[in-house]
């Protein structure tokens, strides 16, 4: 399908004011793009034999009644459910459409399409995309021992929820999806590790949703929107974050942020009269620099003084911009912050308390590590993204990794992980 069709395509079928769904992305989840086709996967490579590698970027779509099958029958009629509107598939709360219906671009062949953010319906989808066991063979003929999930719908951040729903219901909802990670994770056999989403608009009840899901799930990870200010919530030098901070401080669990979840807009910033395509490529490379931010501003502001075994991880951002991050903090913090004395310098706060992961870049974890910290890179795929790195990830970790030591390539693709995420592997 023609780029022009897609994008009539995409407003005529939803009736709807196109500004409605995302204005440019008319084309994102249309039919159309170029088909990459998949190759024969035999897990592990020589190089990382006996490495049971951990994933720590991937995404697992909320099935279509993940709401509609756990809420209480009162319920049920404001729940998020999915609907087929011509060839597409469609979120909706109410008779209200909040979004397209998943973000993957691998097929059931294992085919990747280019050029599109998501296949148009489930039925088009791996079902590695959303299905416990079809994602664990995935797994296993990719070569990957476990992987940390993203949500892969609209509720990506669950502030995002508030757009749709009153706070109250919002908090409901994000129990119900909490429940129902936890039970993928335990259906994986602690294979499958979603990042749990918190209620962050209330304090106390932020709170008491972490230490449930530490309690009944074994949750490894919180995933935040950066820049909470942006939503009308206090930053995160505020107390209101303080029994968040305090568990996740105390047991060791990261806090995650992904982006495109509140820092720079990638797409929003790209020149106005750019097609689809264009926005794509060159929004998606802004919103990996815009992690900068998170990991600049948590380093300033004293909150890792406060909390000293708080854990960032830095999620789908890539790695060869942290020594230039690195080096101008050096420098500016001695230039433009004369009034203050730093317990510790940024590179000093980075290696002690952050986390980053590549994809597919080849010249920083070949070339970089020993300016980023070997202890600090992590390894990611971003599985079934459009950017995900597939369809054969283990031919590039052998072309990036194969000059290193065996002992720092184990670091890279497990071992940092399972410190960071307290992983029993």
């Amino acid at each position: 399908m023609a780029e022009d069709d897609a994008k009539f395509s995409f407003g005529a079928e939803l009736g709807v004011d196109e500004t409605q769904v995302g204005g440019w992305l008319v084309g994102a989840f249309a039919d159309g793009g170029v088909i990459k086709p998949g190759v024969e996967l035999n897990g592990t490579s020589e190089l990382t034999d006996g490495i049971k590698i951990v994933d720590v970027d991937s995404h697992f779509s909320e099935k279509p009644d993940l709401w509609t099958a756990r809420l209480p029958a009162g319920m049920k009629d404001r729940a998020p459910y999915m609907k087929r509107e011509g060839r597409m598939d469609y979120w909706f709360i109410g008779d209200k459409l909040i979004s397209p219906g998943g973000a993957s671009v691998i097929d059931k062949n294992r085919d990747k399409t280019l050029g599109r953010l998501s296949l148009p319906t489930m039925e088009q989808m791996h079902p590695g995309a959303y299905d416990v066991d079809a994602r664990l063979a995935f797994m296993d003929d990719l070569g990957i021992h476990s992987q940390i999930c993203y949500p892969n719908g609209f509720a990506s951040s669950s502030v995002s929820l508030l757009n749709w729903v009153d706070k109250e219901f919002a908090e409901v909802l994000l129990k119900v999806y909490n429940d129902d990670r936890g039970d993928a994770q335990k259906q994986s056999g602690n294979r499958l590790l979603p990042m749990a989403l918190l209620p962050v608009w209330d304090s106390k009840a932020m709170g008491k949703e972490a230490l449930r899901c530490v309690e009944e799930y074994d949750v490894k990870g919180f995933n935040l929107p950066d820049r909470p200010e942006q939503f009308g919530l206090p930053t995160f030098n505020d107390d209101h974050w303080a029994p968040l901070f305090e568990l996740c401080n105390d047991k060791g669990i990261p806090i995650n942020f992904h982006i495109a979840t509140g820092g720079i807009d990638g797409f929003g910033i790209t020149w106005k009269d750019l097609d689809f395509q264009k926005k794509l490529a060159v929004g998606s490379m802004l919103f990996y620099i815009g992690n900068a931010a998170t990991l600049g501003n948590f380093i300033v502001s004293g909150v890792l003084d406060k909390y000293t075994k708080l854990k960032i991880v830095s999620v789908e951002s890539g790695i060869g911009w942290i020594p230039f991050l690195l080096e101008a903090l050096e420098y500016q913090i001695d230039e433009m912050m004369p009034d203050y004395k730093m317990d510790r310098r940024p590179v000093e706060y980075f290696r002690d308390q952050m986390f980053a992961s590549f994809w597919f870049e080849k010249v920083a974890p070949s070339k970089m590590l020993d300016l980023i910290g070997p202890d600090n890179v992590m390894f990611e795929t971003d599985f079934p993204h459009p950017t995900a790195l597939y369809p054969d990830p283990q031919a590039h970790l052998t072309e990036v990794l194969a000059d290193l030591d065996k002992s720092v390539v184990r670091k890279i693709l497990q071992e940092n992980a399972q410190r960071c995420y307290n992983l029993d592997l």
